[in-house]
């Protein structure tokens, strides 16, 4: 065997199944049994004997061709599960920076959380033992960004002691990223150009 095929067979292998049961995504542990790193990469939600993985995460891995997505045990194509995920509220916005992020080299979890949607760890550091430095709220450009979400977004980042990262995503789909500190809030709404 090649060095090529030996390749190609290990990523054939250490592809995740997703099942799409009950409407969520979950990879049974025991059909996976490289699970342990894709969790310690700070992929999916252990639950007993799965992992039940957010939208977005599913996308990056089929993305990145490290899962196929099963319904009813049958491989969905990309366009079928493009049309499972169309009704997600902001699923496109959260998907691009969170890979974005993860091709930059960091760690990244969605959280349940519509202001703050991603929490980044350091580079190299294990979401399951490290705690996340940041947490991501998403601006697009052109578009307005209330003042009282903005200072939301601070005062629940202040509180976990984290840092605010506003990930500003601009009508080519690139990513600029602004710490922000404090707001001052007003009757005014911030609208963010790049020039």
């Amino acid at each position: 065997m090649t060095c090529r095929e030996y390749v190609r067979k290990m990523t054939h292998v250490a592809r995740l199944k997703i099942r799409i049961i009950d409407g969520s995504f979950i990879a049974i542990k025991r059909e996976n049994p490289y699970w342990r790193a894709f969790y310690a990469s700070g992929y999916g939600t252990d639950q007993n004997d799965k992992l039940v993985f957010h939208a977005v995460e599913v996308l990056y891995l089929v993305y990145s061709n490290k899962a196929i997505v099963l319904k009813n045990n049958e491989t969905l194509e990309t366009n079928e599960l493009l049309k499972h995920l169309k009704n997600i509220a902001d699923i496109w916005k959260v998907y691009l920076i969170y890979r974005d992020i993860r091709e930059r080299g960091y760690n990244v979890r969605v959280r349940d959380d519509p202001i703050l949607p991603l929490e980044v760890f350091d580079r190299g550091k294990n979401p399951l033992q490290h705690e996340s430095f940041a947490l991501v709220s998403i601006a697009e450009a052109a578009k307005e960004l209330e003042l009282e979400t903005l200072a939301q977004a601070v005062e629940k980042a202040k509180k976990q002691g984290k840092k605010l990262l506003i990930a500003l995503l601009d009508e080519n789909g690139d990513t600029t990223y602004y710490s922000v500190d404090e707001t001052l809030v007003e009757d005014t709404i911030l609208k963010i150009y790049r020039k």
